[in-house]
């Protein structure tokens, strides 16, 4: 409940910060994206492979999916929400730090919250190492924060391509594997746990595909990006072939197509984003004569 009551909360600040329509839609997607993989990529490691801590949700009487909920509700909705948000003030604010400072402090009470109400365990972790990240995270977000909102300059186009292609990729895989709609797994047996097992091949795997569009698709002529977006998307269908071939991918509701789609669809979305991203850099361009 209380990860509800979180997220209910964030979205609603974020709706109230949107509404005063400030920040563009590129702004709020890029900082989204950023939040998504950053969370990912450090939750991935610290609470999956190195088991540190986990979220005991009581969204599940599975601790391991329970810890999985937490993730999907921490990496994919709560945090990025969040970084839209502190977006919103640092890149407004004289004093970045100071608005940084605030941020870092309000998640370090929650997290002491979420420990005392039972939501959060440490196994191998403290609040002084959540405290760096925290302060650490939210001031490179306030170095951020100005080039999301303003795009003067822009992060680098490879680094929100690779973190766009991250999120969507992940998305997908979130919805459709273990916990929530249970129609597959990756079981390649690289860990005991399950979950760690599934979601480390799943970032391993999708994360090949968003490095390979961040690495081709800048440097790529327009009327070629359709040839790569597809040859990228083969790679994704080959690695799901070769992955069910050897036992690694376990159908429950799913097929052989529907494993094909789960890339080809997202590449067609990442190739979409990236004809708005250069359909956005055309009229700035155009609007800067």
């Amino acid at each position: 409940m209380l990860y509800l009551i979180h997220l209910g909360v964030i979205s609603l600040w974020m709706t109230i910060v949107l509404c005063k329509r400030k920040l563009s839609w590129h702004s709020i997607i890029t900082a989204y994206v950023i939040g998504v993989y950053c969370a990912d990529i450090f939750e991935g490691l610290f609470n999956l492979i190195l088991g540190l801590y986990k979220f005991t949700t009581h969204l599940s009487t599975n601790p391991i999916y329970a810890n999985e909920f937490g993730v999907v509700f921490a990496d994919f909705l709560i945090l990025p929400f969040t970084l839209i948000i502190f977006v919103y003030y640092a890149a407004r604010s004289h004093h970045p730090w100071r608005i940084s400072i605030l941020f870092a402090v309000l998640y370090i009470i929650l997290e002491l919250i979420y420990l005392k109400l039972g939501y959060l365990k440490y196994i191998n972790w403290n609040i002084f190492f959540s405290t760096f990240f925290y302060v650490v995270g939210f001031r490179v977000g306030a170095y951020l924060a100005p080039r999301i909102s303003s795009y003067n300059p822009p992060v680098p186009y490879r680094v929100r391509l690779l973190c766009f292609s991250h999120m969507i990729l992940m998305w997908v895989s979130t919805v459709f594997a273990l916990p929530l709609l249970k129609m597959y797994q990756f079981k390649p047996g690289f860990f005991k746990d399950i979950m760690t097992d599934c979601r480390v091949a799943e970032l391993i795997s999708g994360d090949i595909l968003a490095i390979l569009c961040a690495i081709f698709i800048p440097i790529t002529p327009q009327r070629l990006k359709p040839l790569v977006f597809a040859g990228i998307a083969l790679v994704g269908v080959t690695i799901a072939i070769f992955a069910y071939q050897k036992g690694w991918f376990i159908y429950y509701n799913w097929s052989l197509l529907l494993s094909a789609l789960r890339y080809v669809v997202p590449i067609g979305i990442i190739m979409l984003y990236d004809r708005w991203e250069s359909s956005y850099k055309t009229i700035s361009i155009y609007r800067a004569t």
